[in-house]
């Protein structure tokens, strides 16, 4: 007997099995003969000899021949005996013509046997969930819908354990609701990156995959949803690489090539939103990823000069707060081809309250700009007046600032405090030269040469000068009549209301 077992187990080849048969049913049977102090464990030798005889049977059966000596040296190597498994599998997955179900059926049985006899270290459940996994890659429909047999598709259905019988010998649990998603996502996946277009074979096994976990959780709609923007990435003439689309960081890039393929995106924002929701633009941040997707579009329009519809996602944007909006805000709020001024207004006030502090300056000169296209021509007047009030604080400049008097300070530090958030305001070139065209016309037309014979009379500058406006304020003046000559009471309640 010793010489036997010897002989078979160090035999190299996977040729062998029947004369290892042979030779095993030339051995003496227990209780027969004569015994000895070792008999007894070269029997549970021999014992233990017909079981790794078994899995070599089984291995070769399937097309997978291993010697009898690897069967004996792996069988307490958990990861050997799992690789073993695998390839058994896979090995029989990849058979051409495919197996049929009752094949699978009949190789689980083979699993469970082999691990009941040889391989206990491992667990039925690794066996069973290793023949899943195989079901769902073998890039077969029917395969995938037997796999769903076999594993818990929803949580509901895991607290009813379900049995199913092959070949009239043991049983084989259902995989764990939580391993089945695993299983699923990862034969999915496999499908998904490997497929060269929405239309490849491999995406419907991707699908078909996913649809066997019946209550759909988050990572299954993930998955799902991954695959619809694939279609709606088709439509705008996207062609892109499922497999680059999942390695996309920047998800939100998928959506700015859409609107670059579509010069009418912008007319879509259903569409696209919807979109930006199966790509998870920014994760699970719903208000994020609308407020970024509006801002494209609002942009989109602006460029093909639709103010209405860049101004309808404007609006949206600016219902929500989203304030990196405030730039293409801005932007429909300086356009002068918009005519609806009370809506660049409002546009021009949510820039201000969230653009950052180095644009208020320029915004506020806008501000001030369209306020003054605002009042024309019902309130002309107002503006005038605006205008001339920043007029006569430059009347002050100069020389002429460090000759006043001290009164003439103190007239100007009524006025400086308003006048300078003024100037600060509005420092764009082309207002100033509007407000000087203005002016202009007040400094002649019958009033000129009165001027320049009162100016004769303080040549020396020897009296303060200064409009009739201000001569009250300051002893003995020297007033220049050629000035615009309007009621004070005007003038004092325009600047109540402007500025204080």
């Amino acid at each position: 007997m010793e010489v036997a077992l010897e002989c078979i187990y160090s035999c190299e080849r996977d040729d062998q099995l029947s004369l290892c048969y042979e030779i095993l049913e030339c051995l003496p049977q227990r209780g027969y003969g004569s015994d000895t102090d070792i008999t007894p464990s070269l029997h549970d030798q021999v014992d233990k000899l017909e079981k790794h005889l078994s899995v070599v049977e089984v291995l070769e059966k399937h097309g997978l021949q291993k010697p009898i000596s690897y069967v004996k040296n792996s069988q307490n190597n958990d990861e050997e005996a799992h690789q073993l498994m695998v390839k058994l599998c896979r090995h029989t997955g990849r058979k051409n013509p495919p197996v049929s179900e009752n094949m699978w059926r009949v190789l689980l049985q083979d699993l469970l046997d082999m691990q009941q006899n040889v391989y206990t270290c491992l667990k039925p459940e690794t066996c069973h969930q290793v023949f899943v996994e195989s079901l769902l890659c073998s890039s077969r429909v029917e395969n995938i819908r037997l796999a769903g047999q076999l594993m818990h598709c929803s949580k509901v259905s895991q607290d009813v354990p379900v049995s199913l019988s092959f070949r009239g010998k043991g049983y084989a649990l259902k995989v764990a609701y939580d391993n089945s998603v695993e299983l699923v996502l990862a034969a999915a996946r496999e499908y998904f990156n490997s497929s060269k277009l929405l239309t490849d074979p491999c995406m419907e096994l991707a699908r078909g995959c996913l649809q066997l976990i019946t209550d759909c959780p988050p990572s299954i709609q993930e998955e799902l949803d991954l695959i619809n923007a694939l279609s709606q990435l088709e439509d705008f003439n996207v062609s892109i690489l499922p497999l680059q689309v999942r390695l996309r960081s920047d998800r939100l890039s998928l959506v700015e090539e859409c609107i670059a393929h579509c010069s009418t995106a912008y007319k879509q924002s259903i569409t696209l939103l919807n979109l930006a929701s199966l790509l998870r633009v920014s994760g699970e941040d719903e208000a994020m990823r609308k407020g970024k997707v509006l801002t494209l579009l609002a942009e989109q329009a602006l460029q093909c000069l639709d103010f209405k519809a860049s101004y309808i996602h404007c609006q949206d944007l600016m219902a929500a707060g989203y304030s990196p909006a405030w730039e293409v805000c801005s932007l429909l709020g300086q356009c002068d081809g918009y005519g609806d001024l009370e809506a660049r207004q409002e546009l021009l006030a949510f820039s201000l309250t969230h653009c950052p502090p180095d644009s208020i300056h320029g915004l506020l000169a806008a501000s001030s700009d369209l306020q003054t296209q605002v009042n024309q021509p019902g309130g002309l007047l107002t503006a005038l007046l605006y205008r001339f009030h920043v007029w006569l604080l430059l009347s002050f400049s100069g020389d002429l600032l460090h000759r006043t008097t001290a009164k003439t300070m103190e007239v100007l530090t009524t006025t400086g405090l308003n006048t300078k958030a003024v100037l600060t305001a509005v420092s764009d070139h082309r207002w100033w030269k509007d407000s000087l065209n203005y002016l202009r016309p007040l400094h002649g037309r019958g009033s000129g040469a009165t001027s320049q014979e009162g100016a004769c009379e303080n040549a020396n500058l020897e009296r303060q000068g200064c409009s009739p406006f201000y001569q009250d304020l300051i002893e003995d003046p020297y007033v220049d009549t050629g000035c615009l000559n309007i009621k004070k009471s005007t003038i004092s309640l325009f600047l109540c209301h402007s500025f204080f």
